[in-house]
Formats: C-alpha cells, sequence, structure tokens
C-alpha cells in the first residue's frame, strides 16, 4: 500500500483529525473573506464625506455668529471708525454659545485674542473652563470593550491623512486659518490632535461694510463623525463574524464532502491492494453529480475490469489444463500400450495416434501461447480512425484463390471506425476461415459491410450446416469447438471465436451468429454478425 494511503487510514478515524483539504478550503475562504473586511474597514471615503458636512455647517454656525457680532457687537471710536467692542461682545458671544459645545475664540483685526468661550469673568476674576474626560477606572465595562475594539479596529484601519493640530498656540501664525480669515476669507478644516481625534475648524472675519474688524474661530470634536464612521465598522464587523462563521461551516461542509469520499476511496484503494476481493469493494458514489462521482464510478469500473481480467486469467488456466490433459492421457495410453503390442499394424496405428497427439499438443501451445500474448497486448496497441471497407477487400481477394467470396457493400461507402487493423483484420479472417470449414461443395461465402445509425455491421455468410441454438453462444466460449462431421478432429484448439469476441469487446463492439431460414423456416445457412461503433472521418 502506498505510504500516503497509510498515513491516512489510520488518522481518517480520529476524531480531532483535520484533513489538509479541509485545511485549504478554510485558508482559502477565510483568507479571501478576511481581505474583502479590511477592504470594508477602509472609509476614508465616507469619512471625507463627513468631514465635509459638518466643516459646512460649522461654517453656517461660523457665519451666524460673524454677522450677529457685526451689527450688536460694534462700537464707533471717536473718528466714527467701527471696532469691536470687548463688552458687547462678551454678552453676545455667551448668549449665543452658552447651549453650544463649540470652543469660539474672537480676534481683533490685529490678531490679538479679544474673547475665548471656555473662559468666563466672574467675581473671582478670569475662569478657564476645560472638559475633564472620566478616568479609564470609572469607566463601565461596555465602554472598556468598544475602548479596546477601537484600539483593535486602528490596526486595521487606514485612517484618513489629517494635519496636527499645533499643541501649544504660541502667537497669531500658530491658530489653524487665522492670517487667511483677518485677510477676509472664509476658511475651514480637519486636523487630528496627538492622541487622533478630528479636530474642526472654521474661521471667518467680521465683516461691516466690507471693512474686516476681526475674526471669529470655532473649534468643535469630530466626536459625531469617529462614532459615525465606528458605527459602519461595527456594523461591517458583525457582518464579517456572521459571514466568517458561514463561511466555516460551509468550508467545512463542502471539505466533508470531497475530503471524506476521497479518504474512503483511498482506504478502499489500499484494501484492494491488499487483496484480491475486487468487485463492490469500491464506495458507491456515482448518485453524486460531480468529479467524486466520476472518480468512484471509474474506479468501480476498473475494479470490476481488473476483478473479470483475474477470473478470466484464473479460468483460462484451469481450461488449458482441461485441454492439454486429454491428448497427454491419450499420449500416456499409447507410448505405454506400445511396448506390448507385437502386431506391426497396430504399432503403427499407435505410433500415429502419437503423432496425431504430438501434433494437438503443439497446436494447442501454439494457440494458447497467442492468446496470452493477444491478451496482455489487447489494450496496448494503437488505435487509429481508418476505413474498413478496404480492408474487407484485401481479404476477400487474399482468399479468393481457395474459396468463393463475394463482397458487397456499396459504393463510395466509408465504413469509419476506430481500432487497430491488424487485430479486427485477424477477426474477419478467422470468421472467413471459420466459414469456410463449413461450406457445401459449390457453395460461397458472402461478406456484407454497411452502415445502420451509429453503427458498423460486418456479415460473414456460409451456406454450412446449422448450429444448435443451444449452441450458438457456447461457440464463442474458449476450447469449444463444433466442426463439420467430415473433419478429421483435433485440427482446431477452439480458441479462434473466443479471441475474435475478445479482440471485438476491447474496440467497444459485439460478435454473435445466428442460423439464417427462409420464409418458409428452412435452413438458409450460418451468419457471423460483427458489430463496432462508427467514427466521424478523420479530418
Amino acid at each position: 500500500m502506498d505510504t500516503a494511503i497509510r498515513m491516512f487510514k489510520p488518522r481518517h478515524h480520529d476524531a480531532w483529525y483535520v484533513s489538509p483539504i479541509t485545511l485549504r478550503i478554510l485558508v482559502v475562504n477565510i483568507g479571501a473573506l478576511i481581505i474583502l473586511g479590511v477592504g470594508m474597514l477602509y472609509t476614508a471615503q465616507y469619512e471625507t464625506e463627513l468631514i465635509g458636512s459638518e466643516l459646512h455647517a460649522l461654517q453656517a454656525e461660523g457665519r451666524l455668529l460673524a454677522s450677529a457680532l457685526a451689527e450688536g457687537g460694534v462700537r464707533e471710536t471717536l473718528s466714527g471708525d467701527p471696532i469691536l467692542a470687548e463688552d458687547l461682545s462678551r454678552q453676545m458671544l455667551r448668549k449665543l454659545v452658552e447651549s453650544s459645545k463649540l470652543h469660539t475664540l474672537l480676534f481683533s483685526k490685529n490678531g490679538q485674542l479679544m474673547l475665548d468661550s471656555h473662559q468666563l469673568v466672574g467675581p473671582g476674576g478670569m475662569v478657564q473652563i476645560v472638559e475633564l474626560d472620566s478616568t479609564f477606572e470609572t469607566w463601565s465595562p461596555k465602554k472598556r470593550a468598544y475602548y479596546f475594539l477601537q484600539k483593535i479596529l486602528n490596526l486595521f484601519t487606514i485612517r484618513l491623512s489629517l494635519p496636527l493640530y499645533p499643541d501649544k498656540i504660541q502667537g497669531i501664525e500658530t491658530y489653524p486659518h487665522l492670517m487667511e480669515t483677518l485677510g477676509g476669507e472664509n476658511s475651514a478644516g480637519a486636523w487630528r490632535d496627538v492622541d487622533g481625534r478630528i479636530i474642526l475648524v472654521a474661521a471667518l472675519p467680521v465683516q461691516k461694510l466690507k471693512n474686516v474688524l476681526g475674526a471669529v474661530m470655532l473649534t468643535r470634536a469630530g466626536d459625531n463623525i469617529e462614532n459615525a464612521v465606528r458605527g459602519v465598522q461595527l456594523t461591517v464587523i458583525k457582518i464579517f463574524l456572521l459571514v466568517l462563521l458561514g463561511t466555516i461551516l460551509l468550508s467545512i461542509y463542502l471539505s466533508k464532502t470531497i475530503a471524506t469520499p476521497l479518504l474512503q476511496l483511498a482506504e478502499a484503494a489500499g484494501q484492494v491492494e491488499m487483496s484480491l476481493f475486487l468487485k463492490n469493494s469500491i464506495p458507491n458514489f456515482s448518485s453524486r453529480k460531480d468529479e467524486i462521482g466520476i472518480l468512484s464510478t471509474a474506479l468501480r469500473h476498473m475494479t470490476e475490469a481488473l476483478s473479470d481480467r483475474i477470473d478470466a486469467i484464473s479460468n483460462f488456466a484451469a481450461d488449458v489444463a482441461h485441454e492439454i490433459k486429454n491428448p497427454l492421457a491419450s499420449l500416456k495410453s499409447a507410448v505405454e500400450t506400445f511396448p506390448l503390442v507385437k502386431d506391426p499394424d497396430q504399432q503403427a496405428r499407435l505410433l500415429l495416434i502419437i503423432k496425431d497427439d504430438v501434433s494437438r499438443l503443439n497446436r494447442l501451445i501454439t494457440d494458447i501461447s497467442a492468446a496470452s500474448r493477444l491478451d496482455s497486448e489487447l489494450y496496448r496497441v494503437e488505435k487509429t480512425t481508418f476505413d474498413l471497407a478496404p480492408l474487407l477487400q484485401k481479404i476477400v481477394e487474399m482468399e479468393s484463390d481457395s474459396v468463393k467470396i463475394v463482397l458487397q457493400v456499396e459504393k463510395n461507402q466509408r465504413l469509419w471506425v476506430t481500432g487497430n487493423d491488424v487485430q479486427l483484420g485477424q477477426v474477419i479472417y478467422n470468421l472467413v476461415q471459420n466459414a469456410t470449414s463449413f461450406l457445401s461443395e459449390k457453395g460461397k461465402i458472402t461478406m456484407t459491410g454497411l452502415m445502420q445509425g451509429d453503427k458498423v455491421i460486418i456479415h460473414v455468410d456460409n451456406d454450412g450446416q446449422a448450429i444448435p441454438e443451444k449452441n450458438l453462444e457456447a461457440i464463442f466460449e474458449r476450447f469449444y469447438s463444433e466442426r463439420p462431421e467430415k473433419e478429421k478432429f483435433g485440427l482446431h484448439s477452439g480458441l479462434g471465436l473466443s479471441i475474435s469476441r475478445q479482440i471485438i469487446r476491447a474496440h467497444r463492439g459485439a460478435v454473435f451468429a445466428r442460423n439464417l431460414k427462409d420464409a418458409k423456416g428452412q435452413h438458409q445457412g450460418v451468419r457471423f454478425t460483427i458489430i463496432l461503433p462508427a467514427e466521424a472521418p478523420p479530418k
């Protein structure tokens, strides 16, 4: 048994055994799914759209705030020039942003910070408002799980590339977009802080009659964006896990429908190798309409063919022993009797018997040798597609000197078959020789070649004596001989028709015999028929 089959056989029944083909199917399916899942986690385009929407809303709020400050937060100087008044602007800023989480800064036209919404003036002076994050220890289990999930997602997520928000503001030039805004331009953008969180910034000029009086800057954390993106990613992960589970289950099912039958076929093949019980040893998966079913059917046909050939070889050996025993027994009897006989005529008769038995043994051994060689070479010879009609004509011309043969083939009829022309020629020659033995003194052989549908049919007819109906099939068995009464016994081994049937079956055809009768039921002769599959002409 092959080493691989020996390795598979004991492990196949192990409850924890996973076949290599199962692992390959899982790796391919899960690997493709992971690539798809990682690709779905790429949310840069979605993040860009959310940032654009949030910046648009932030700019709209900034325009309202800048317009309000330009109307209610401005005082004229003695020269009549409008300026932003800090006290008026503070009151308006507090009312406008007190319900908002916006961090709002107000700058004068020379870039000086005037107001900060996170700084309030009270009786004790300036108060800085700082939003403190809760400590990790105070977080709920759900929030902690969400935090760790975010960390894991960050490892597989390709985030949108954003500039780093200044950690410390050191001057007017370090404020995002401030210089452009003091020049009269609206500006907005997205940034990231050192922790990777999104910060949205919108800066708009405070103008009165095209005169820039200052700038208002609004800053908002991009928590909504982060949460929306994480929500999409979590949904993707949930779907991914469900699909992953389904993929694993389907992959295991698929591998079981492939790996398990293959292992069973491998084990059965190993058992066939270790024993000669071939028939019905291969599991039958022919009901499956896939490659496993095709393989099972092919292996079953192969083992049946091997079993038939082994049986045929065994029977052939038994038949050979039986056939050789007869002339040997006759030869032994003649040799033992010869010294006891004194009559010269009887001695001559015994010598003739000895000679005939030796000739019969020689003929048997020659025919048996030819039959054995044919059995081994029958499926090895090269087969081609050829026209059988010229071969029939050649046999007729070769035998026409000794017997009258009539060939009946329609003009320009082509009898295309696939096979070995030497072997098929041997079959037709054997049938002609057999028919010759049964001919009457003035009889003739009629050979007919014709096409019927997808079959090529050859008839070899003679006008000899009838074959008993019960023996029409037996004449194709080994060593069976049905000869004319006038013919001397022992001239034929009885292998010719058996070899002919063997050759025709190897060419996917059939050969049989039947008695010919006229309309009144009178015997007219014997017909041997060969049926072969017709082939298309070679290109």
